[in-house]
């Protein structure tokens, strides 16, 4: 009896912590912890701000209408949601590549989730929208974890898919866009699937989507920017901006028009006149340069954005 004693006493003492356990789990940084308390405020407000800006959307509604002035300058949602993706009629498709949550911060992860959003209300608003596949969204990632804040998103008429766009179109039809390519767009070509990078990384891994193209043995090409227009600023597009160009030029629009109308104001795009073809001046140059600066799988975004828009379409 009195050896089984020891033996019982030792049971009763407290278990010291699991090592490898709590090496898993570290404790979080002030930092981290105030970051998570604010993400969790934010999830538990987002739906009441949401209603208190309809409500002010509906009591500017009735003020215009006693006004007498206009209620709606754009389509109603009724007429959206009728404006479906015509697959029969579409002449090229677009893939948002998201394969690269991993290489993000989680605050570029949000700006690109951000931009998505903004492709999806443009392409919903288009007079003929383009087929839209978002692929490569891996299970409980970052870029998936971004889009579950936006309700409804899964009602999107877009396709979306965790699987590599390698895997869901012929390679033969595959265009990637990116900058560092030699090959120049000039035509969107009928039946072929245009793909957008979808890493916001800033220029961190510049060239990495041109590298991706040139080893899975798929087209690459980059927009006609320095055949259209002189930008003696540096330019970085933004993935919805990449889209708009592609849906404005499908639909008609001439390339030099399209990129004027898209381009930031404060780039100081201007039009390029058929006398700077092969000039040596500065702004030939400069035009050279951001040829290679042009980055559609990078972007920056612009931080101002229509929320009333952005909560009509989620």
């Amino acid at each position: 009896m009195s050896a089984e004693e020891p033996v019982a006493a030792t049971a009763k003492e407290p278990s010291t912590p699991d090592p490898v356990t709590s090496s898993e789990n570290p404790p979080m940084s002030k930092r981290q912890l105030k970051k998570q308390l604010k993400m969790q405020k934010w999830e538990e407000t987002k739906k009441l701000k949401r209603a208190k800006e309809r409500e002010k959307m509906r009591a500017r509604k009735l003020e215009a209408i006693k006004a007498g002035l206009p209620t709606r300058t754009g389509p109603s949602r009724k007429e959206l949601k009728r404006n479906k993706v015509d697959y029969s009629r579409a002449d090229i498709s677009v893939v948002v590549d998201l394969s690269f949550d991993e290489m993000m911060i989680d605050k570029d992860v949000a700006k690109c989730v951000k931009q998505l959003l903004r492709i999806y209300t443009m392409n919903r608003r288009s007079e003929r929208p383009i087929p839209l596949h978002f692929t490569g969204i891996r299970e409980g990632g970052a870029v998936e974890r971004h889009l579950k804040r936006n309700d409804g998103y899964q009602h999107w008429d877009v396709q979306f898919s965790a699987g590599a766009f390698v895997d869901l179109f012929d390679r033969e039809r595959l265009v990637y866009l990116t900058s560092e390519s030699d090959n120049v767009l000039d035509v969107l070509e009928k039946d072929k699937v245009y793909v957008i990078g979808g890493l916001v990384d800033h220029n961190q891994y510049k060239g990495h989507c041109h590298t991706l193209a040139d080893r899975l043995g798929i087209r690459h090409a980059r927009l006609p920017l320095s055949e259209h227009v002189v930008i003696k600023t540096r330019t970085i597009l933004t993935i919805n901006q990449v889209f708009e160009i592609l849906m404005k030029v499908q639909l008609g629009k001439k390339w030099q028009e399209t990129l004027l109308e898209v381009l930031p104001m404060r780039k100081g795009a201007k039009a390029r006149e058929p006398s700077d073809e092969g000039g040596t001046g500065s702004d030939q140059e400069s035009a050279m340069n951001e040829a290679k600066s042009e980055d559609a799988e990078s972007g920056v975004v612009e931080e101002k954005s229509s929320k009333d828009e952005e909560d009509k379409d989620s």
